[in-house]
C-alpha cells in the first residue's frame, strides 16, 4: 500500500469518528503536523507509529490492510466504520431505512 492510500484511508477512518486531526495527534502524543503528513501522502508512518493510530480510531492492522478496505472509496469506509458503533437496534433500524431507500 503506497503512501497516498495510507493517508486516504486514515483520514477517512479519523473523519469516521468524528475526530480532528489535532484530536488525533493528542490521543498519539504526536503534532497534529505529523498527523497531517500521513494523511497527506507526505510522510508514511513506521509499524509502531501505526499501531498507535490505529488503536487511537479504534480499529487495527489487519483490518486496516485487509484487501477490501483498500479498493473501497472513501465515503464507503466512512459509512462501515460508522454503522460499527451503532446499536444493534440502531444497526437493525439502518437496515430498515436502507431496504426502503433501495425500492
Amino acid at each position: 500500500m503506497n503512501n497516498n492510500k495510507i493517508g486516504k484511508q486514515l483520514r477517512a477512518l479519523r473523519k469516521s469518528k468524528n475526530m480532528s486531526t489535532q484530536e488525533l495527534a493528542d490521543k498519539v502524543s504526536v503534532s497534529q503536523s505529523y498527523i497531517s503528513k500521513f494523511e497527506n501522502g507526505r510522510s508514511k508512518p513506521d509499524i509502531e507509529m501505526l499501531e498507535n493510530i490505529l488503536k487511537a480510531l479504534d480499529t487495527n492492522l489487519s483490518s486496516f490492510f485487509a484487501s477490501e478496505l483498500e479498493e473501497m472509496p472513501d465515503d464507503l469506509i466512512l459509512l462501515i466504520n460508522t454503522v460499527k458503533t451503532l446499536s444493534p437496534e440502531a444497526r437493525r433500524k439502518l437496515n430498515e431505512f436502507l431496504e426502503i431507500v433501495r425500492e
